[in-house]
């Protein structure tokens, strides 16, 4: 059951979606497209009913659409049929609605809830990642407690510096109240199908739950997807093959792929592609280079040498190979490609829509194959601060002040003189110590720590513990979540900022903020994912 490119034009998703639950043709009153930079909605005759205007668009579901406006820094919104935002364009990101709630994330905020008029309902604070509903729960995440040393390479595991643990992050589920019914505990989970849930645990294995979160077929697959009328596509040792609800075998693992298409599998063998019914009988051959999917219908395209035709249940051809892509049909009308365009063709092959659309919105795509879609998660854009603000001492840093020698800063941080560079005035002390698995920080300080001596005829540097500290620098790099956050954090260390004035001038060039008083300046610059912070002497 690996996952699948697909053919371009040729509804092949990766398995893991689309093997998640497939069931008939959608309704689809209009289709977002693109000529040119923005997407368009247009009817099924190609009548331009939404003029374009976004970045982003995908197909309505529950009678609305998300959309991403165009232009600089565009948000995400909710238009109705008629184009018309019924929920503005103010979120950084969004997801489509599902069971009539959508997940919204604004500027350094968690994902929350909101109905389908914009009222918020709820918000999962320590949330990293939140999936759209599914028979009344959503599958979030968060970080784990316990240590990540356990953390199979399954695992949602980010490290983006050297001296960082990895995040361990494991799922669990929220209701529509927004109230935790499944505790966080699985590496990575499907979603709710037939009261069932795919889960994945730390060895690797997928076996299913209920919606209380107790094991109901224990972890044995290496892939297993969602339920559909009582059957689970799943794969074991290499083969797929299907699972009833209390996991055994229908259909022993047999094939190279299994896909869900309605009330039949689309299966894989020595590399061809063909159908088996319910039962694992062959109902027509695999013979095919790559396939869409029928989805109820009488017609799935098929690529035959180097184009896409479309076949009957039986496998004979009905319309002849001559389209460079192909998309199973909606009712009675199918998305084609023909070179670099896209069209619209009705059940016997001939154009409804001239090809002449730039593009399609891949989320159509996803909802026509399985009504998934491109936008089901959202991750959290809140950042918490407060840990590097209670880390951060800007009074007297790691116990030290601009009146302090290198012989306090060797017993404060408990060093040697090793840890001093003779040849440079500025020392780090501490390197990459650990504020939070999205922030950490290195302390150093300016000092001239060796004096040259006159010994014989030569000069050598000879450590002074008496020397003065002229300078003291944090460093606060940031990670995961905190990643693009350094201009919020710094502003967050400014309000911190006691006793001191800014220094209009001084920071108008640019490079650094400077504030300042009779006796010391304090400077801060970002780059990139860092803060640096030197306090120094006024003079």
């Amino acid at each position: 059951m690996r996952n699948l490119t697909g053919l371009l034009g040729l509804v092949l998703l990766p398995l893991l979606l689309v093997s998640c639950g497939i069931g008939s043709s959608r309704e689809i009153s209009l289709i977002p497209v693109k000529n040119g930079d923005d997407y368009q909605y247009v009817d099924k005759e190609g009548k331009i009913i939404i003029n374009p205007q976004f970045s982003q668009a995908t197909a309505f579901r529950e009678g609305l659409a998300l959309v991403r406006g165009s232009g600089k820094n565009p948000k995400w919104g909710f238009i109705n049929e008629e184009g018309s935002y019924v929920i503005p364009a103010s979120f950084k990101d969004a997801t489509v609605f599902s069971e009539n709630l959508a997940w919204v994330v604004t500027e350094n905020q968690a994902p929350t809830a909101i109905d389908e008029n914009g009222e918020v309902k709820f918000t999962l604070q320590d949330a990293e990642t939140v999936r759209v509903f599914k028979e009344g729960l959503a599958a979030f995440s968060n970080q784990s407690k316990e240590s990540s040393d356990d953390l199979n390479s399954a695992a949602d595991s980010i490290a983006f510096s050297d001296g960082i643990e990895p995040l361990n992050i494991l799922w669990g589920f929220v209701n529509t109240e927004g109230n935790v019914v499944i505790r966080p505990q699985f590496t990575a989970t499907s979603n709710f199908s037939g009261g069932l849930c795919a889960v994945l645990d730390e060895e690797g294995k997928w076996g299913y739950i209920d919606k209380e979160g107790k094991i109901v077929i224990p972890h044995q697959f290496d892939d297993a997807g969602n339920f559909v009328d009582g059957m689970a596509v799943v794969e074991f040792d290499g083969k797929s093959g299907s699972i009833d609800e209390e996991g055994k075998y229908i259909i022993n693992p047999q094939f190279e792929n299994m896909i869900v298409d309605g009330d039949i599998f689309l299966i894989e063998q020595n590399d061809k592609w063909g159908w088996a019914d319910r039962d694992g009988k062959i109902i027509i051959n695999p013979q095919f280079d790559n396939t869409g999917l029928f989805l109820g219908n009488e017609l799935a395209p098929v690529k035959m040498g180097d184009d896409v035709g479309y076949v009957d249940k039986e496998g004979k051809i009905k319309i002849n190979p001559q389209f460079s892509g192909g998309f199973p049909f909606v009712d009675n009308w199918a998305i084609v490609k023909s070179g670099k365009k896209y069209g619209i063709i009705d059940s016997d092959g001939k154009y409804i829509v001239n090809p002449l659309f730039d593009d399609i919105s891949n989320d159509l795509i996803n909802y026509i194959v399985d009504g998934s879609s491109s936008y089901e998660y959202v991750d959290t854009d809140y950042f918490n601060i407060d840990p590097i603000l209670s880390r951060i001492d800007l009074e007297s840093p790691e116990g030290l002040t601009l009146n302090s020698t290198i012989s306090d800063a060797v017993a404060k941080l408990n060093l040697s003189q090793q840890a001093f560079n003779q040849y440079s005035e500025t020392h780090t002390l501490l390197n990459n110590v650990s504020i939070t698995s999205d922030a950490s920080m290195s302390f150093s300080v300016q000092a001239i720590s060796h004096q040259e001596i006159v010994v014989g005829w030569y000069w050598e540097r000879v450590f002074n513990p008496s020397a003065p500290i002229t300078g003291l620098n944090y460093t606060i790099s940031l990670y995961n979540k905190g990643y693009y956050k350094a201009d919020q954090v710094m502003s967050a260390i400014e309000k911190e900022i006691k006793g001191l004035k800014k220094d209009e001038v001084e920071s108008a060039n640019g490079e650094w903020t400077v504030y300042a008083n009779s006796t010391k300046k304090i400077y801060l610059n970002t780059r990139e994912n860092q803060v640096n912070i030197w306090i120094m002497k006024a003079n």
